[in-house]
């Protein structure tokens, strides 16, 4: 999002509270300071490498739309919930997507400094927790959707509340700490030779593929 998130998430360091501790509460905090941020396209700008950002940069509807915005205003608590699928996009190729998988997993650790939480590809979920929009919500009263050149910002407060609402059951269905860890690294090193049977499938029909014969109007060989 090209949203300014160091002016969006004015507050009194007095009023921080630990966005990972209320979450893990079992309760929705409609009201919590902060930034929530749902991903369920690609991986948010504060979270991404530097070869990720540099490809994102490269499509200009995510280019447009802050895809790529890596600026998370320090000591501002900070919660992310990826969808699985926004690691299986290929963008800016397998070597880039390994660095940025490596990375996110990095960031499940608890001494990260920030709330990271995956939802499985075959998560089971309920009715109110299918995949939305990515979006998000700072400090409980404003909700930011980077879907469109200029984001949207909505302030209506059931509107922000159906979003934080949704928030909260979505990270429900995630993985968190070393459960996520584990699960994406177990993904991440089945995906590896996958990748290297595909590209070599690729060079093999490469390097057996063969010109068709050119046939003329009247249906001979014009080679013959």
């Amino acid at each position: 999002m090209t949203t300014n998130l160091a002016s969006e998430t004015r507050m009194r360091p007095a009023n921080l509270i630990d966005t990972r501790t209320r979450l893990a509460a079992g309760r929705p905090q409609l009201t919590a300071p902060g930034i929530q941020v749902y991903a369920s396209t690609l991986v948010p700008g504060p979270l991404q490498v530097y070869g990720y950002r540099a490809a994102v940069r490269s499509y200009p509807l995510a280019r447009e739309c802050g895809h790529f915005e890596a600026d998370l205003p320090s000591g501002i608590p900070a919660a992310f919930v990826l969808e699985e699928s926004v690691l299986h996009h290929q963008i800016g190729g397998p070597d880039i997507m390994s660095a940025q998988v490596r990375h996110v997993i990095q960031l499940l650790s608890a001494d990260s400094g920030i709330s990271v939480t995956v939802i499985p590809l075959h998560s089971a979920r309920t009715a109110r927790q299918l995949p939305m929009e990515p979006f998000v919500i700072i400090n409980g009263h404003k909700v930011v959707l980077p879907v469109a050149p200029v984001p949207i910002r909505i302030d209506r407060r059931d509107v922000v509340h159906r979003y934080s609402t949704a928030f909260f059951r979505l990270r429900q269905a995630a993985l968190t700490g070393s459960v996520a860890h584990e699960y994406l690294t177990r993904r991440l090193t089945a995906a590896a030779p996958a990748a290297n049977e595909r590209d070599e499938e690729a060079t093999r029909a490469v390097a057996t593929y063969s010109e068709p014969e050119h046939v003329n109007c009247a249906g001979k060989d014009r080679t013959a």
